[in-house]
């Protein structure tokens, strides 16, 4: 064999070496990338700077911080269908794709003046925006986060009179349904955005005054608005689809209802609420928690609280009901049992305690300390903390595993 082809070997063994080293560095760039899986994460919103750190709550870990995204100071995080990616919206109406894997910004966009929250389609195949201004439901596709549709929340009077409301209480629904309150016109609508033209195929009115949350429950089926000048919860049957029942807030048996307290701050609903047969709601400007049977969706207890709640968290066995307060006590968590209905555990995390948000199978629960810059990790069979992290004016936290739920 001549050198010719010693030199042809050579050079061919060459480029395979190349060809391997280059697929072995692409490997290990991957695995780099992807060193976590996005199941466990945590985002947490820092409100004052406009950013959100993510937890890898598998390991208790921070894996970095994202900046950039607007004003924070009522932000919101929802997640694909596939866990891939966090859509962060903030009330400034900025819409941020990040990549969960890289935490790098793939897409923003404006999508109106002033937005209070989103949820995501039962497909995955949309976003949808709540905004305040303009009063609408705006509707974006999840992949290029492109504007798909907007529906103005308006009603028409007798007279030809037309008010532009708010949007509140927007939810996910089986069907593709999206269900929401309009807080100034008192209505809630029901979209069906399995449909192209997205219609509006139910309106019901007059359902309490201002409206300002919704929940739904976790089977789909029961979604419920929250009124700030009204004494009763609305609730629609999303199976009947027929009326908006009334549901009392007020035990006439109690002297409670008549303290009433400043409205520190406006209560969230959300399905966490629902748990073991009961769904245990906030009282607005009221230092109670009420707490209703599910089944004929009647008040059975108002129970005291040291303050007024804004959250209402159960566990994920079901057992517990972790309450965070404002106003009077804003640094204290109050635990409820479900089976006592009592009061059992009342402590102080720190300086404006917020936001329990329990890991998906309940071991720990993140607790947000506005007034501290931190987040604390607590045990919550013990009620010892386990780990801290510093944060920047933290405030909402965001598992990933909401993408399996409804309304979340």
């Amino acid at each position: 064999m001549g050198e010719d082809f010693w030199m042809k070997q050579s050079f061919l063994l060459k480029i395979i070496l190349l060809f391997l080293l280059i697929n072995i560095l692409n490997t290990l760039s991957f695995a780099e990338d992807t060193s976590y899986g996005t199941a466990a994460l945590m985002v947490i919103v820092e409100r004052e700077t406009g950013s959100i750190t993510v937890l890898d709550t598998s390991k208790h870990t921070l894996l970095g911080r994202v900046t950039g995204l607007g004003n924070l100071n009522h932000g919101t995080v929802k997640f694909s269908k596939d866990g891939r990616y966090a859509y962060v919206i903030s009330k400034d109406a900025f819409v941020s794709k990040i990549d969960l894997l890289t935490l790098k910004v793939v897409k923003k966009i404006k999508g109106g003046n002033e937005s209070i929250g989103g949820t995501i389609s039962q497909d995955g195949k949309y976003l949808i925006m709540s905004n305040y201004s303009p009063g609408e439901v705006r509707i974006l596709s999840s992949d290029s986060l492109e504007n798909v549709k907007v529906i103005s929340a308006i009603r028409e009077y007798e007279g030809g009179r037309i008010q532009s409301s708010k949007v509140v209480g927007l939810v996910d629904a089986p069907g593709n349904l999206l269900i929401f309150s309009l807080m100034d016109s008192n209505g809630i609508w029901v979209i069906d955005a399995g449909e192209k033209d997205f219609p509006v195929i139910n309106k019901f009115w007059d359902i309490g005054e201002k409206p300002f949350d919704g929940l739904i429950t976790p089977d789909g089926r029961y979604y419920l608005a929250g009124f700030l000048e009204s004494d009763w919860f609305g609730l629609l049957d999303t199976w009947e689809m027929k009326e908006v029942k009334r549901i009392p807030t007020k035990d006439i048996n109690n002297a409670s209802e008549k303290n009433t307290v400043p409205l520190w701050k406006i209560p969230h609903l959300k399905g966490w609420a629902i748990a073991a047969g009961l769904a245990v709601l906030p009282a607005v400007q009221r230092e109670a928690a009420l707490i209703y049977d599910t089944k004929e969706w009647k008040l059975i207890k108002e129970l005291p609280l040291i303050g007024t709640a804004l959250y209402t968290v159960a566990s994920p066995d079901n057992r517990y009901v972790w309450v965070d307060l404002v106003g009077k006590n804003g640094d204290i968590i109050q635990v409820i049992d479900l089976k006592s209905l009592e009061v059992i555990k009342t402590f102080s995390p720190g300086k404006g305690a917020t936001h329990p948000q329990f890991t998906s199978k309940g071991d720990t629960v993140y607790i947000s300390l506005m007034d501290e810059d931190k987040v604390v990790v607590y045990d919550p069979s013990t009620f010892e903390k386990v780990r801290e992290f510093s944060l920047k004016s933290p405030s909402g936290i965001f598992s990933v595993d909401r993408i399996y739920k409804f309304g979340m």
